[in-house]
This record gives structure tokens, C-alpha cells and sequence, in this order.
């Protein structure tokens, strides 16, 4: 839908959203924004972000108001927060959840970074998912004991073999589409090639390269400045940067005081799983944990996103819906100021840009990772959390 805007911006506003961790925002990210502002036409940008924990169960380099300045400063108009109840968590929620803030904030179009760049191949890898053929399928797989990714695997090449599902960005785009259409929503949905479009974790030739490979050269100190834009290389500088073994020790103390039946309550703990991680005597790394502690069900980034709500005491008791109750506000600049003008008389969920404690569970959970992302941080996010949103001005 696009809203009428009687101001200097012009008689129309029209809206694109995007998903994102910018973990950190690199070039690869920029030429994602460039493409959606060109291909959408769009007069304001909103970007989806996750806080200071990740899809994949990891806490992100650097904390989420410093990836809001780096958004802000990269032609991204409105930056909302994925809350951590959702970010941490498998792709389809975490898509449900993502898309579900971008209907409510009434996006004409949503784009998304994928290898197959065909948005028609991808609607058709939908469809098979939600076939009575897929269904049945993945369950047999299931109940021969194997992750719910291998399974899914394996359940696509049964049913309509191809080279497409596997790849991470395709999957994520595809939950994308499953959740426009349970969301029923009029929000249309594309897709933009991802450059080098297969993920590496060593640096390569260009000036493009993937998350991962930017986050291993920063660990060992390598430049970076040919691969992120200017304004990120400053927003780095001096910080400190936060990887997942830095809480080992944390993970140590909590394996130590917690019973089975306690970490039983917690999200992403089912099938006795609790008792295999209890059963690792000893780590030295929350690396090695993980390692001694995967198994044919639970994987790698399974185990990660259990560990993670450990380390925040998420309950299964406290997430009992995974609908939006809340938009909350990172930061804006004046455009995104502008739209949010628009809405906010017609919106039907609050729109959060002051907090404090007790407004949700939800943001309570969310100042209790903040808390724990604080403990390993050179800063303290926690207070961060009740500072005024982040506001960038038009010069």
C-alpha cells in the first residue's frame, strides 16, 4: 500500500523492507540495499534486525545499536528489532516473525538476498513444502532419528529433486513466502542475486566476501577495510568484538548448578537433550560443547540456539505464541520519522521507542540478553537499552 505524504518528501511514499543481521554490514549487504532501493523505487527502507544474538545461536560481533548506526548510515531508512524470542530461532519462525513486523508496518515489497535469484523457483520449492508428498516424506525420516534439516533434505530430493533447496538463503527466502501466505498479506515479495552467492569462510578474490570470512579475519586481526564500507571500518574501530566462546565460562557455572528438569523448561530442549549435554563432563571452549555434544538430531546451529536461550533463561513458559506483540524502534532517520508519522494514528500494535521494563515479556527477555551480552561486551548495552532510539539526521 502506498500512503499519501504531504510533506518535502514528495506526494507518495512507497515502502521496501529487508531482513538482516549486518553481522557485520559488508559490502555484499550494501549491494543488497542499492539493489532494493533500485529495483522497489521505494521512498523509505525498514530493515528487520536481530539483536545481540543471531539466527544461528551466536551472539553477534558487535552489539545491535552499533549494526543500527552501521544500517543507518548505509541508506536504511527505519531499523526494528527482531526480538530475541524470535531471532533465535529455526528458519521458519524466524521468517514468520520477520515478515509478520514488515506486514504490520505495511511494506509495499519485501526483498531478500538468495543464490537461486529466481523468486518463481522458489514459490515452487514452497509449494512442495506444503505438499501431502513432502509431508509424509520428511515424517519417515524424522522417525528414523535424523535432524529436521537432513530429513528436510532428504524428503526434497524424494519429491522433486533439485539443487536449489539446500542453499541457506534459498531456504530462508522460501519460509519468507510460506509466511506471506499464512499472513495472508498483500505484500509482494522478490528476490536479488546474492554476489558470490556461496558462503566461504576464507577471504577470497573481490571486493565482495561472505559474513563469515569477514568475521574470521577480524578474530585474527586481518584488514577488512577493502570488504565493508568506510563507515563500518570507523564504528569497529577500538571496540571490542564478541565471539561465542566467550562465554564459556558462563556455560561452565550454569551446567554445573542447573538440574536436568531445569534445563528441561528451557526453549529449544526436547527429546532428552538436557541429559546428553549434562553428560559432557568437561569443555574448554563452548566450541568444544558443542562438538562432543551433536548428534544425529540435534545439529550444529540446533544446539547453538538451545545454548543461547540458556545462557538467557528463556523459558518455554514465557514464549507461548510467536505473534507480534510489539514494534520496537532501534533507530530512524528523518524519512523513517516521516513514515512512522503516517501509520501511528491507523497502527494496531504499539510502536515502543522509550522502554523500560514490564512493558511485555517479550522486551523483558530482551533486557535479560542484553544483561548477558553486557557481562563480555567493552560496553555496557544493557543501559544502552533505556538511551533515546538512535536518531540520524538528514544534513
Amino acid at each position: 500500500m502506498s500512503i499519501l505524504l504531504y510533506n518535502e518528501i514528495g506526494d507518495t511514499m512507497k515502502t521496501a523492507g529487508i531482513i538482516v543481521e549486518y553481522n557485520p554490514l559488508h559490502n555484499g549487504h550494501l549491494h543488497h540495499i542499492e539493489e532494493t532501493r533500485k529495483k522497489s523505487g521505494c521512498d523509505c527502507l525498514i530493515a528487520v534486525m536481530s539483536g545481540n544474538f543471531t539466527q544461528r545461536g551466536e551472539p553477534a560481533l558487535i552489539d545491535k545499536f552499533t549494526r543500527t548506526k552501521m544500517a543507518l548510515k548505509n541508506k536504511v531508512d527505519l531499523v526494528i528489532e527482531l526480538p530475541f524470542v524470535f531471532s533465535v530461532q529455526s528458519a521458519d519462525v524466524f521468517a514468520y516473525a520477520s515478515v509478520s513486523l514488515l506486514h504490520h508496518l505495511g511494506v509495499d515489497e519485501i526483498y531478500f538476498g538468495s543464490e537461486s535469484g529466481n523468486i518463481e523457483e522458489l514459490y515452487k520449492l514452497a509449494d512442495i513444502l506444503d505438499s501431502k508428498e513432502y509431508n509424509h516424506a520428511i515424517k519417515k525420516y524424522l522417525d528414523q532419528g535424523l535432524s529436521y534439516p537432513t530429513s528436510s533434505d532428504y524428503a526434497m530430493n524424494e519429491v522433486y529433486p533439485n539443487t536449489e533447496y539446500s542453499k541457506p538463503n534459498n531456504i530462508l527466502g522460501i519460509q519468507y513466502i510460506k509466511a506471506l501466505r499464512k499472513l495472508k498479506s498483500t505484500t509482494k515479495i522478490n528476490t536479488i542475486d546474492r554476489v558470490n552467492s556461496d558462503y566461504f569462510d576464507e577471504i577470497k578474490d573481490g571486493s565482495i566476501q561472505s559474513a563469515s570470512a569477514i568475521r574470521k579475519a577480524l578474530y585474527t586481526n586481518e584488514d577488512i577495510s577493502k570488504y565493508v564500507p568506510k563507515s563500518v571500518v570507523s564504528l569497529l574501530e577500538n571496540r571490542k568484538l564478541i565471539y561465542l566462546n566467550d562465554f564459556t565460562e558462563y556455560f561452565k557455572y550454569n551446567l554445573n548448578r542447573l538440574s536436568s528438569s531445569d534445563i528441561k523448561q528451557v526453549v529449544g530442549f526436547d527429546e532428552g537433550f538436557e541429559n546428553r549435554l549434562l553428560k559432557v563432563q568437561s569443555f574448554d571452549s563452548v566450541d568444544e560443547l558443542i562438538d562432543k555434544s551433536i548428534s544425529r538430531r540435534y545439529t550444529n546451529s540446533k544446539i547453538k540456539r538451545a545454548l543461547m536461550h540458556l545462557l538467557v533463561n528463556t523459558r518455554k513458559t514465557d514464549v507461548l505464541e510467536f505473534s507480534i506483540p510489539y514494534i520496537r524502534i532501534l533507530g530512524m532517520n528523518d524519512t523513517g520519522k516521516a513514515y512512522l508519522n503516517l501509520i501511528k494514528k491507523d497502527f494496531e500494535l504499539p510502536i515502543i521507542s522509550k522502554i523500560k521494563e514490564g512493558i511485555h515479556p517479550y522486551l523483558d527477555i530482551e533486557l535479560r540478553a542484553s544483561k548477558i551480552y553486557s557481562l563480555v561486551s567493552d560496553m555496557d548495552i544493557f543501559k544502552e537499552e533505556f538511551k533515546p532510539l538512535i536518531y540520524l539526521r538528514f544534513n
